[in-house]
């Protein structure tokens, strides 16, 4: 009865009001510190960069090359895919900073889906554990599974790429992406 007149959300208990801003205070200090020791940003974090939405309009293609489209990372452009796929459209961008980088994502959807591509600024990151090297259109790629995930990794202008995907031949098509100039 003593809580009657307080407003609906003065009547939640402390207890969880602390536990969740502990619990998000946890998440902020991951991804911005990197966690486990790191000195900068792991694999595994930029690939969860290239699979998780965007929260900004796609960036428009670049009026001065069509090739790409307006967003980079140190220099380091993104495909325009609908150049050379006319049904491979950017749909999305995200920015992120993680233990200090700047990470830029974009999400590109077509026939089979959706496609995220992040790269991530200075020092290349260390290779995941477990990848399987291939080599096309002279670039050396790493390619791994997580779960129904695809991801493949390489380097570019010295920053690390990540593209990701799911779904039957999404393999072929993001070693495709990777290596198209």
């Amino acid at each position: 009865a003593a809580d009657a007149g307080r407003a609906p959300w003065a009547r939640l208990r402390l207890p969880a009001l602390v536990a969740a801003g502990v619990a998000a205070v946890a998440v902020a200090v991951v991804l911005l510190i990197g966690g486990g020791g790191t000195t900068g940003p792991s694999f595994d974090q930029a690939a969860q960069l290239a699979t998780a939405p965007p929260t900004a309009p796609a960036p428009a293609s670049d009026a001065s090359d069509a090739r790409v489209v307006q967003a980079a990372v140190g220099g380091v452009k993104f495909p325009n895919y609908a150049y050379q796929w006319p049904r491979w459209k950017a749909v999305g961008e995200r920015r992120d900073r993680v233990a200090g980088r700047e990470a830029v994502s974009v999400t590109y959807r077509g026939p089979a889906g959706d496609v995220g591509y992040t790269i991530v600024g200075g020092a290349p990151l260390p290779e995941p554990s477990g990848a399987r090297h291939v080599t096309a259109g002279g670039v050396r790629l790493a390619v791994v599974h997580q779960g129904a995930t695809t991801l493949v990794t390489w380097r570019r202008g010295g920053h690390t790429c990540v593209l990701a995907g799911r779904g039957p031949g999404v393999e072929r098509r993001l070693v495709r992406f990777a290596t198209w100039a």
